[in-house]
């Protein structure tokens, strides 16, 4: 049986009963967010109400002014609504703003605030700021998922960040090293251009993300053995339900991997915690993203 989720006595004493919350997509097919958030939702007892809704990226403002005014307790925001939101929200978190994302929503004052879990739910899977501070640190993609994680990792104060991706992304690449370099006092941050799938990852480098944006098909990326050790981790933050070739390869060296179901668990349960002020448990959430994609 999945783990309970509620504090006792929560639902006698709190007014947050019959609140709305949804998630926002141009599309939900394939996607475990509603199936993990609604689950989560009922298994502490909640009597909320959750949706989602499908929405053309043109009307993302229309429909977050609707759901503010309708009282929306929390909105969940699938890419690419994340770096839009940020300036049409009434606020955002200090690190939303330096990820340039807001994927969580929550009300407060009568108005939507935004914040990013994803950057931190890489922070918490390598376990915490305390581990990443000092840390030499590769992030592999030009997309969101790498814009939040080279943004927490730098908040966390990483010693060096390696920001790689080929020679076609250049300029989203430098772009996004300039700006994490602007933000970051502690992190010094270099640029990595490649014109295959092959990476080597630079000495004194402990941990390596691969981000592809979303909706991508990137080709199959290989690590330079030789470049490689057992001391790293390796995170790819797709979502699979199935080991990734990146992964499998980090299990041959006897190194830590962290798939994107781990990430996405803990996204969400940052999200939910930040609507409901409750603590949510991580390995259910996993079970549930599991669950839905036939792990």
């Amino acid at each position: 049986m999945p783990v309970a989720y509620c504090l006792t006595g929560f639902r006698v004493s709190s007014p947050l009963l019959n609140e709305k919350c949804c998630y926002l997509a141009e599309s939900v097919a394939g996607d475990p967010t509603h199936y993990m958030l609604e689950q989560a939702l009922a298994q502490a007892e909640l009597e909320w109400r959750f949706s989602s809704f499908e929405v053309p990226l043109e009307d993302l403002a229309t429909a977050l002014a609707g759901l503010e005014i309708l009282g929306f307790r929390g909105v969940k925001l699938a890419d690419p609504f994340r770096t839009p939101a940020v300036d049409l929200v009434g606020a955002v978190t200090p690190r939303s703003r330096r990820a340039g994302s807001a994927n969580c929503l929550t009300m407060h004052d009568g108005q939507l605030m935004g914040d990013d879990t994803y950057g931190a739910a890489l922070v918490e899977a390598m376990g915490g700021v305390e581990a990443i501070a000092g840390m030499e640190v590769v992030v592999i993609g030009a997309g969101q998922n790498a814009r939040s994680i080279a943004a927490a990792v730098s908040a966390s104060e990483a010693s060096l960040l390696h920001v790689v991706g080929e020679e076609k992304e250049e300029d989203q690449l430098a772009e996004l090293a300039a700006e994490i370099a602007d933000d970051g006092e502690q992190t010094q941050v270099a640029l990595l251009l490649t014109n295959s799938n092959r990476v080597e990852v630079p000495q004194g480098v402990r941990l390596v993300v691969f981000a592809p944006a979303e909706g991508d098909a990137p080709p199959r990326l290989v690590i330079d053995p030789e470049s490689a050790s057992q001391r790293m981790t390796f995170v790819d933050t797709r979502l699979r339900g199935s080991p990734t070739g990146f992964l499998k390869f980090a299990a041959e060296f006897g190194a830590t991997g962290i798939d994107g179901v781990d990430l996405a668990a803990r996204e969400n349960a940052l999200t939910l915690e930040s609507w409901t002020g409750l603590e949510f448990d991580r390995a259910p959430l996993r079970e549930l993203a599991e669950e839905f994609l036939g792990v």
